[in-house]
């Protein structure tokens, strides 16, 4: 009888696996947008298929960003802590990142000294031109850390606020198709659909503090997400690509990341110990890997012409210890700040 439970409990479905694994989901995910970036031909097909799926890896680190900020705000800190916490970690990376990226536009002529200013101080470009998208991430994120606390403080008071990500799907509709919304907004459209998945990490990550589980029968319903989603978005990419709005893929992409996510997780457990390590060490370095890898070496590598796999490696391999000397550094920095 105690047996038949300890593998009935094997199975069920914990929520706090998504704390556990956070830094190698986190690592998973920057991969998928590696693939993503590289970007595969139709004509190679199992590239092709990775290059542009990957792409939910931005809505996997939306969705544990929304679960460790709730964990923060939990623990009772003060608005002071939890924005200095947030900023902290971020800010100091895109400034280095975006002197070295603006600056020398400014100096060959493509940039005045005022457009500069404010691309290197909150990337004024994203804000204000469709398709400025290089970075895209870091003001998207920086935006949801500073309206977080509001969203945190109405799902405290009441947990009806929860439904407030279909709120957010319902206006990317209403958007797309709304002549004036369109106009006004389709430039952030990237960061506005995203919005929903960030928002519902942060009502899971009350489920994950309580370590929550579920009857291992829910595996079943994480299942036919991943499935159902995978196919909704090999629909798209199979031959329908620049025929349907992208907000549409990117409403599969919730789905397809929850579940992706709480399935890597039960994989996890089985990898050899080595694997989880090489993962959580990119998880580690993922905000200074993602600022670096396409515009300071991907895009030294494709003129190469050396095929997707290898570009992949050679731009994985390169980055990595770039990242991580400037996440020491930073580190190193910002302790000698505190001190």
């Amino acid at each position: 009888m105690t047996q038949d439970n300890n593998s009935h409990n094997q199975w069920t479905l914990q929520w706090s696996s998504l704390s556990k694994y956070r830094s190698e989901l986190m690592g998973l995910a920057m991969l998928f947008i590696l693939l993503f970036h590289v970007g595969g031909r139709h004509n190679e097909t199992l590239a092709y298929c990775f290059s542009r799926c990957g792409n939910v890896g931005v809505d996997i680190f939306l969705f544990l960003s929304g679960i460790g900020l709730w964990f923060a705000w939990s623990k009772g800190t003060s608005l002071k802590q939890f924005y200095w916490r947030r900023y902290i970690r971020v800010y100091p990376a895109w400034l280095i990142i975006a002197c070295l990226y603006f600056i020398p536009l400014y100096i060959n002529g493509k940039m005045d000294l005022a457009e500069t200013c404010m691309n290197i101080t909150y990337y004024h470009g994203f804000w204000t031109v469709y398709n400025e998208l290089h970075f895209w991430y870091i003001p998207a994120i920086m935006t949801l850390y500073t309206v977080a606390p509001a969203y945190m403080t109405l799902l405290n008071r009441s947990r009806s606020w929860c439904w407030l990500p279909v709120v957010f799907m319902l206006f990317c509709i209403a958007m797309r198709y709304d002549p004036t919304l369109w106009t006004s907004l389709r430039h952030i459209e990237i960061f506005i659909s995203r919005i929903p998945v960030f928002l519902i990490g942060i009502n899971v990550g009350q489920w994950v503090k309580e370590r929550r589980e579920e009857s291992r029968d829910a595996w079943v319903m994480v299942a036919l997400l991943l499935a159902l989603s995978a196919y909704v978005c090999l629909l798209f990419e199979g031959g329908l690509r620049g025929r349907f709005p992208l907000f549409l893929e990117r409403m599969a992409y919730i789905p397809l990341s929850i579940s992706i996510s709480l399935l890597a997780c039960r994989m996890f457990e089985y990898f050899p110990l080595i694997a989880r390590r090489c993962l959580a060490f990119i998880g580690t370095v993922s905000l200074e890997f993602y600022l670096i890898h396409v515009e300071f070496v991907m895009k030294q590598l494709k003129p190469l012409s050396l095929g997707y796999w290898l570009t992949a490696l050679l731009t994985l391999l390169i980055t990595l210890p770039i990242a991580w000397l400037m996440h020491k550094g930073i580190e190193l920095g910002v302790k000698k700040l505190r001190s």
